[in-house]
């Protein structure tokens, strides 16, 4: 058995190459910004077939958190539609022609439901995304379906809520979080901003979100799926359970500043039921349990 891994640096795809590698698997990893990929100064198709994968992992991604602002409108457009559409698009059409027994799963986002009025959503929840984000993984998912049906090739789509782990970039709030804390038990004066506290998000423990990953490819018939906890918190509930777990109060460390968001709020919480049922298990790990996790793994590689 051998997989491939599209987006291999990221933290999904960090985390997905391990544990497929603990199995006894192999892996082989793409990733456009590792001058050592594969695929630095080669041919994709050249490369996926020589390679031969049993599965292929669509896990490259353009994205920014919610503190970030874009370089550009325009670029941000580009680029996203470039990553998780064309480059999408490109891997389907070799596994069309060259590798059509292969098993290929697409990583999409909560995002493409844009700003739902139901909560929590799920599979048949309408798609209406309102960025860039969310509109070129819809047609990322899309295009999957498409080849899906009409060339039947094994296609599978993850819309994925919000997962955290240590290899989160120290831009987005669980990594902010943790960090501020490791902090302000050295320094008691130390003290950082962040958005709304009330905003409210499902999130996840990323490894139990990859298993997940690993779980749909293995079934016999593809699908969509949503991948998330279904528990709702509060960005103050992960910024104290944080804190806690370093015997400090959040509250006198972490500053409320809304005007730091740039992205709209959104209530993004996940009915992963048809996940539970078609593979046996969903993500489970959330907050205050979350934040322990990231704290022990944190403290394990400093």
């Amino acid at each position: 058995m051998k997989s491939v891994i599209f987006g291999a640096g990221g933290q999904d795809g960090r985390i997905l190459a391990a544990q497929i590698e603990s199995s006894g698997q192999q892996v082989m990893r793409v990733n456009r910004l590792d001058p050592s990929s594969p695929l630095s100064g080669g041919d994709l198709s050249s490369f996926l077939v020589k390679e031969q994968p049993d599965e292929i992992y669509y896990l490259a991604a353009h994205h920014r958190s919610s503190e970030e602002k874009p370089t550009s409108i325009s670029s941000e457009w580009i680029q996203s539609f470039r990553v998780h559409l064309e480059g999408w698009v490109h891997v389907l059409e070799v596994v069309r022609y060259h590798l059509p027994r292969a098993r290929v799963l697409y990583a999409s986002s909560a995002h493409v439901f844009g700003d739902p009025s139901v909560v929590p959503q799920n599979e048949n929840t309408p798609m209406c995304p309102t960025c860039a984000y969310g509109c070129s993984k819809l047609a990322g998912m899309e295009a999957g379906r498409y080849y899906r049906q009409e060339h039947q090739l094994h296609v599978s789509h993850l819309i994925l809520y919000p997962h955290e782990s240590i290899f989160r970039s120290p831009t987005f709030l669980s990594k902010k979080l943790l960090l501020a804390a490791h902090s302000a038990a050295i320094d008691p004066g130390f003290s950082i901003q962040i958005g709304d506290p009330e905003s409210i998000c499902d999130w996840g423990y990323a490894p139990e979100y990859t298993e997940s990953m690993r779980n749909v490819l293995k079934l016999n018939e593809p699908d969509d799926f949503i991948v998330a906890t279904g528990h709702q918190a509060r960005v103050r509930d992960f910024a104290k359970a944080v804190f806690n777990c370093f015997g400090l109060d959040w509250e006198r460390h972490v500053v409320s500043k809304p005007d730091l968001l740039t992205k709209p709020k959104r209530r993004y919480v996940g009915d992963a039921s048809k996940l539970l049922k078609k593979t046996g298990c969903r993500p489970s790990l959330c907050l205050p349990e979350l934040a322990e996790r990231l704290v022990r793994d944190f403290r394990e590689i400093s």
